[in-house]
């Protein structure tokens, strides 16, 4: 059961990480 939810805890760290990387460079893009 701990090993679900570390998993489910790393996969959304990994969605939030990559969305912030996302915006992050969009907003370069826009900027420029």
């Amino acid at each position: 059961m701990i090993e679900e939810i570390i998993q489910i805890s790393t996969v959304c760290f990994g969605m939030v990480i990559l969305g912030l990387s996302l915006g992050f460079l969009l907003i370069r893009v826009q900027g420029e």
